[in-house]
């Protein structure tokens, strides 16, 4: 059996989608999308045995801001192998190639983990945790008059980039803002910019099921409380689930990042994709 790794061209597209297809719940139709709009602009890294490529690893351009201090980073997703070829080590081969490269490049690594069963796995090839959500339910208060607009993505981006200047995040470019909004669009969700006393706000979010998801707000949780009513209205919904920085003083805290090759201070990471 002999094991290399390649980055992947557009000739690969449909094994992609279907290593996509056998690792996550995606509907076809999604996964031919988010490669329509993002081949060109994003790197996948493959592994193969014996020249078939059987695991993936998609990695995506981003900054690790913090002050005036600025990291290039990469964000590691979709990371996954197909069902007969697990347990070769093959998505460790990726997470150790794409340290390797790193260890030359000074870029900064980081991921979203799947499912918190991961994280010794994920600890062992020399990832550690840098920051947590708090996901916060919020059940909806009195139906206030409250004006919502929708935001573009370039205005979704620039007022982002504002609240946050002032803690260590994760600064997206454009083009990537542009596919978070379509993604959004695609569950049936909106992206909304929100005048509280004087102020803009920016709330990006979509219904599941009786519950609407706030994937990122510059809200803070009391804020939020004045208009759940008004949102919920909006979409049908009964009840708000937020994800909110770690400093939230309410929710369930669950893992954000885990990062390599930065110094740890808890990194605001979010817009990830859903």
């Amino acid at each position: 059996m002999i094991t290399d790794i390649r980055k992947a061209e557009k000739q690969d597209i449909p094994v992609l989608c279907e290593i996509w297809k056998a690792c996550f719940s995606d509907s076809e139709d999604y996964i031919r999308s988010f490669y329509k709009e993002n081949f060109e602009r994003i790197e996948v890294l493959l592994c193969c045995i014996d020249g078939k490529p059987v695991c993936m690893l998609h990695l995506l351009d981003a900054e690790f801001v913090n002050g005036g201090e600025i990291q290039k980073a990469k964000y590691m997703y979709a990371g996954g192998t197909l069902p007969e070829y697990r347990k070769n080590g093959c998505l460790g081969a990726l997470l150790e190639y794409a340290k390797e490269r790193a260890d030359k490049t000074g870029d900064a690594l980081f991921f979203k983990p799947v499912s918190p069963t991961l994280t010794d796995y994920f600890k062992g090839h020399g990832y550690v945790i840098d920051s947590y959500f708090k996901i916060a339910t919020v059940l909806p208060g009195k139906v206030e008059l409250i004006g919502f607009t929708d935001l573009s993505y370039k205005e979704y981006n620039l007022m982002r980039n504002s609240a946050f200047a002032d803690i260590p995040y994760v600064r997206w470019d454009d083009e990537h803002l542009r596919w978070c909004v379509m993604e959004n669009d695609y569950y049936s969700g909106r992206t909304l910019g929100v005048n509280l006393i004087g102020k803009e706000h920016f709330i990006m979010c979509y219904p599941d099921s009786d519950a609407l998801i706030i994937n990122e707000t510059d809200l803070s949780l009391n804020q939020l409380k004045q208009i759940s009513g008004a949102l919920c209205e909006q979409f049908g919904t009964t009840q708000i689930k937020a994800y909110m920085h770690e400093t939230c003083s309410e929710g369930e805290s669950v893992i954000s990042s885990f990062v390599y090759n930065t110094p740890l201070c808890k990194t605001y990471v979010n817009l990830i994709l859903i």
